[in-house]
């Protein structure tokens, strides 16, 4: 049987309300990076978007853009992901968590699950740049701790071109969401809002 990996959709299932998670801020000295890909199948299009935040919860850079063309739910993600990390190498960052809300990809990543060979030559390049990032770690976590990089995405479908768009303040439609998404951090979190734009 002919694997048909274009048609499968990763879905995407929320905790219930007694296991409610929300994001969490990395231990101090470390980077948290989450990452999103927003995909519709109906128009072609889709959007990446990835946020990273200090362990006080600050907005260092996020970035969003929109693409056409990807095959799957699963590519949208690893192309964002993919972003992330070269980005973050670029900026010169280490210690360095990223997070997805895609499992599958997580396992193709880990070698627990088969890589599809559509976007095989997007994890060898997450792969090899982990390689030579040792500081650098990707971890599974639940679509409730992702929702800042899942509005960065779907913000990306508002884009007029395919030119990513790098964020190293806090834009004014991300900031109600990036206070929601991280009620943990509490007070120390108002020293993020310094740089909203």
């Amino acid at each position: 049987m002919r694997r048909q990996e274009e048609d499968k959709t990763e879905v995407k299932k929320p905790t219930s309300s007694t296991q409610h998670l929300k994001w969490t801020p990395p231990t101090q000295n470390w980077i948290k990076c989450n990452t999103d890909g927003a995909w519709h199948k109906d128009h072609q299009q889709q959007g990446i978007g990835w946020v990273s935040r200090d362990y006080a919860g600050r907005l260092l850079w996020a970035g969003a853009q929109r693409f056409e063309g990807l095959s799957s739910p699963v590519e949208t993600e690893a192309t964002a992901l993919n972003w992330a990390i070269r980005s973050m190498a670029r900026l010169g960052y280490s210690q360095v968590i990223f997070e997805t809300d895609s499992q599958v990809l997580a396992r193709m990543i880990e070698g627990s699950a088969e890589t599809w060979p559509k976007i095989q030559p997007i994890i060898q390049d997450i792969t090899q740049s982990l390689q030579k990032n040792r500081s650098y770690r990707v971890e599974f976590f639940s679509r409730d701790g992702n929702k800042t990089a899942d509005r960065i995405a779907k913000e990306a479908f508002s884009l007029l071109n395919h030119v990513p768009k790098l964020y190293s303040m806090v834009p004014s439609w991300l900031k109600p969401v990036l206070e929601a998404d991280m009620p943990s951090v509490g007070l120390n979190y108002d020293v993020g809002l310094n740089n909203i734009g």
